[in-house]
């Protein structure tokens, strides 16, 4: 059989593996990679190749970070400080956090930096506040991704270009439009599953004065501040940064080297780097080009929106929105368009929509970090099992290109999108 048909079945057996048997999906991805790479006589150097570096070294230097800020109190105090500000209206704790994700991406930084930043706000603020942590961080998330094509952003620049190159107009405006449209759809279906106006009423608000900030909780809160202006306005790599402000903090005595260690979600970032380099496998072997070519055979007028922006999340799943789906697909967007009868400007925006939208699954960098932030809550394990994460980031995912793909469909994006 096809190595990349096989390695898609092979996936998809040990996200179901793990969930039944609670068992780790990303050791059973390395598993799986080993095995298909004797069958297949893959090179050892081309499976380690999807081990993820980067993603290591921003998860475990973020959560590295946090772990030191959450062990001296500062987060715990921060978050009951925020709250208060809401007072008892908790529920809009989860729509406070999709404007503020907006407002952060739009003014300039973009989606990258601000989907790392958004959840380690959003998550003990909600945990604080009775509110459901990982609905918090997918809708401050969604925040994020709103603002992803504002004139201000790099990805909107990337996008500008590659349509300028077509002979399209470089306007994005339509597509932040058509993104928001879609975003907030998402939002109110998440919002429902997770019943978002309950709120955990044991979790009591702080009705007394709260203490004041020590001097090492003000530092660590300095080390947050510039580990946010770092990565929004210098490009500063996350989990670098997240070493150095961590090592700075302990140099001055404001927390635990061992604890911290220990803090770590060490299973979370095996999970996530080991389906990633099963993902690998299944790049090398052809299973993206399996999957769109597909998708490919049956398009039509009616359909050819629909099943663009589908292959677009598909893709996405896969590989980098802004890095491969994005310079990819878009390129192929005039001549299909003409082809087709259909818009070209509908075609990029469901291209960019579902690059961005299908980024809550783990194996991202985003889903990645809303488990790892969530992990690290007391008693997580009990309260948010990590196999039941797992597949309802990837639920967010299917959910969020299911409302494009409907709305596609329908024409809706082409109400408003000329």
């Amino acid at each position: 059989m096809n190595l990349g048909l096989i390695s898609l079945i092979l996936l998809l057996a040990a996200i179901i593996i793990g969930f039944v048997r609670n068992c780790n999906v990303g050791i059973l991805c390395m598993a799986f990679s080993m095995i298909l790479g004797i069958i297949y006589g893959m090179d050892v150097k081309e499976i380690l190749s999807g081990f993820s570096s980067s993603l290591f070294i921003q998860m475990v230097g973020i959560t590295y970070l946090f772990a030191i800020i959450s062990g001296n109190g500062t987060l715990e105090l921060l978050a009951r400080k925020m709250v208060g500000l809401v007072g008892t209206k908790r529920h809009l704790i989860p729509f406070v956090m999709y404007i503020l994700g907006f407002a952060i991406c739009a003014v300039g930084p973009g989606a990258i930096p601000s989907l790392a930043i958004v959840p380690v706000i959003a998550i003990p603020v909600a945990v604080s506040a009775g509110v459901n942590p990982i609905m918090t961080a997918i809708i401050g998330d969604l925040g994020v991704m709103s603002g992803r094509m504002s004139p201000l952003t790099p990805e909107s620049a990337v996008v500008r270009e590659l349509m300028e190159e077509q002979g399209m107009k470089g306007n994005t405006l339509p597509i932040m439009a058509a993104m928001i449209v879609t975003a907030l759809v998402t939002m109110i279906l998440v919002y429902i599953y997770y019943k978002g106006w309950k709120v955990d009423e044991t979790v009591a608000l702080q009705q007394e004065k709260l203490p004041a900030f020590t001097g090492k909780q003000w530092l660590s809160i300095l080390g947050l501040v510039v580990l946010v202006v770092g990565a929004l306005f210098f490009s500063w790599n996350v989990g670098l940064t997240g070493f150095t402000i961590g090592s700075a903090l302990l140099v001055l005595g404001c927390g635990d080297e061992k604890k911290a260690i220990a803090a770590i979600p060490w299973n979370v970032i095996l999970m996530v780097l080991g389906v990633g380099i099963l993902m690998n496998v299944i790049s090398l072997s052809g299973g993206i080009d399996i999957m769109v070519s597909a998708l490919e055979a049956i398009m039509g007028k009616r359909t050819a929106t629909m099943i663009m922006a589908i292959a677009a999340g598909l893709m996405s799943f896969f590989s980098s929105g802004l890095g491969v789906v994005f310079p990819t697909l878009i390129p192929t967007a005039t001549g299909l368009a003409g082809g087709l009868g259909v818009s070209a400007l509908e075609l990029v925006a469901v291209i960019v929509i579902g690059g961005t939208v299908s980024g809550f699954t783990p194996i991202s960098t985003t889903g990645a970090l809303i488990m790892a932030g969530v992990s690290q809550q007391e008693n997580a394990e009990e309260r948010f099992p990590q196999n039941r994460m797992f597949i309802e980031l990837f639920a967010v995912s299917f959910i969020a290109l299911a409302v494009l793909a409907i709305f596609a469909f329908a024409g809706i994006y082409g109400l408003f999108i000329s």
